[in-house]
C-alpha cells in the first residue's frame, strides 16, 4: 500500500487495539479514583502488548500479505513485538503512575515510555537497528501526546466512557506517529510498478533484502508474473557508507537493471528500474543521501527502459539521465520501424562523407 495508507491504517488499527485493551483492563482496574501501581502497570502491559501486536499486523499485511506459508515467519515476530510492548507498557504505566502519585509529575511521561517500547518493538523483532530507531522516535512522540490527551479525557474519575476514549486516542496517537516516523525517516525503498499487486512499497531497513517469489520474503513476488523466478532470485545489499548494490543470486532467468543484465554487484541510483521476470520494481533513495552519488563504473544503461520496451504507467528515466533515444544500437531497436533506406541486415545506412563529390570517369572510346 502507499505510504499515506500505511500511516492511516497504523493509526486506525492501533486505535482499535487501544479499545480492546480498555475492554480487558476494565476487569483489572479497581472501581476507585486512586488505583494502585500494580493494577495500572498491568493495564499498561495490556495496552502496550496489544498495540505493538496491532502495528505488527499492519506491517505484515501492508507489504507482502499473510499467506499460509508466511505464518511461520510472522508469528515469531509478532510474539516478540507483543512481548516488548508488554514489558515496556507495564514499566511505563507503573512508572508514570508512581511519578504522578509521589512527585506530582505528568502521567504522560509514563505513557511516553510505553510509546517508546511499542515503537521499537517492530525493529527489535526484525533485528533492524534503523527500524528500531525510527520506531522509538515516533512511539515516544505519540505516547507523550496521546498520554497527555488520555490524562485529560480520563480526568473525570472512574467513568468508563472517558477512559475508553482515552485508550483509543492513546493507541491511535502512537500508531500514527510510529507509521509517520517510518515514512519520514526512510532512506531507501522499493515500489512495485508491474507484476503482483502493483503499488506495494517496501522500506529498506535491513542490511540485505532478498527478492524473489518465496513467501518468506518481505516483498514476495507471486502469481503468474513470477512463475519463472527463483524462490530467492536477487538481493539488495546496503554497503558501508549508505550505498545500495543489486546482485543476482545465480538465477536461471537473470535480473535486469535499466535494460541491462546484472552480472556482479551493481550500484543502484535513485529511479533505477529492476526487472525480475514479469515484475518491474523501482528503487528510490531519499534526496541528499550519499547513495545518490554512485560514481562507480559498471552501472547499466540509465535509459529508463526495461528490455528495450518504452516505459509505461508513468515510468520515467531518473533525473539527469539521457533520453531513451541516446541508447546505443540501431535506432529502430524495441519495435520502432526502421528508417527509409535502411540496410536489410539491420545496420543504419552509411552517411556520405564530407568534401567535394568527384564524378565517375567517362567510358572508354568505342564502348
Amino acid at each position: 500500500m502507499s505510504f499515506h495508507r500505511f500511516v492511516y491504517y497504523s493509526a486506525v488499527v492501533a486505535g482499535w487495539g487501544g479499545l480492546l485493551a480498555w475492554l480487558l483492563a476494565e476487569g483489572i482496574l479497581p472501581d476507585s479514583s486512586a488505583p494502585g501501581v500494580m493494577p495500572v502497570a498491568i493495564a499498561g502491559a495490556l495496552v502496550g502488548g496489544i498495540i505493538a501486536l496491532s502495528l505488527g499486523l499492519v506491517a505484515g499485511f501492508s507489504v507482502g500479505g499473510v499467506t499460509a506459508a508466511s505464518w511461520s515467519r510472522h508469528i515469531p515476530q509478532w510474539g516478540v513485538s507483543a512481548g516488548v510492548g508488554v514489558v515496556g507498557g507495564g514499566l511505563g504505566a507503573g512508572l508514570g503512575h508512581a511519578l504522578y502519585a509521589h512527585a506530582g509529575l505528568p502521567q504522560a511521561l509514563g505513557w511516553a515510555v510505553l510509546g517508546l517500547a511499542v515503537g521499537g518493538a517492530g525493529g527489535v523483532a526484525e533485528r533492524s537497528p534503523r527500524k528500531t530507531r525510527n520506531g522509538l522516535a515516533g512511539g515516544g512522540i505519540g505516547g507523550l501526546l496521546g498520554g497527555w490527551l488520555f490524562a485529560w479525557l480520563a480526568a473525570s474519575g472512574t467513568e468508563m466512557g472517558p477512559r475508553a476514549v482515552g485508550f483509543v486516542v492513546l493507541g491511535g496517537s502512537i500508531g500514527a506517529f510510529v507509521g509517520l516516523a517510518h515514512v519520514v525517516l526512510r532512506e531507501a525503498w522499493l515500489t512495485v510498478l508491474e507484476g503482483f499487486r502493483p503499488g506495494r512499497r517496501l522500506i529498506l531497513t535491513q542490511e540485505t533484502t532478498i527478492l524473489g517469489r518465496g513467501d518468506h520474503l518481505p516483498l514476495p513476488l507471486l502469481g503468474y508474473t513470477a512463475r519463472d523466478l527463483e524462490s530467492e532470485h536477487a538481493r539488495i545489499v546496503r554497503r558501508p557508507g549508505g550505498k545500495f548494490v543489486l546482485e543476482d543470486l545465480g538465477s536461471r532467468l537473470g535480473t535486469v537493471l535499466n535494460g541491462q543484465p546484472v552480472g556482479g554487484p551493481t550500484p543502484l541510483a535513485d529511479g533505477d528500474l529492476l526487472r525480475l521476470g514479469g515484475n518491474i520494481l523501482q528503487f528510490n533513495v531519499r534526496a541528499g543521501s550519499s547513495q545518490e552519488e554512485v560514481g562507480e563504473a559498471g552501472v547499466g544503461s540509465r535509459s529508463g527502459q526495461i528490455g528495450g520496451v518504452p516505459p509505461e504507467r508513468g515510468i520515467r528515466p531518473a533525473a539527469g539521465e539521457p533520453p531513451a533515444a541516446t541508447k546505443e544500437g540501431p535506432p529502430w531497436h524495441g519495435g520502432i520501424s526502421p528508417p527509409p533506406g535502411a540496410a536489410p541486415g539491420g545496420s543504419a545506412p552509411a552517411k556520405p562523407s564530407g568534401g567535394p563529390r568527384i564524378p565517375p570517369p567517362p567510358p572508354p572510346p568505342g564502348s
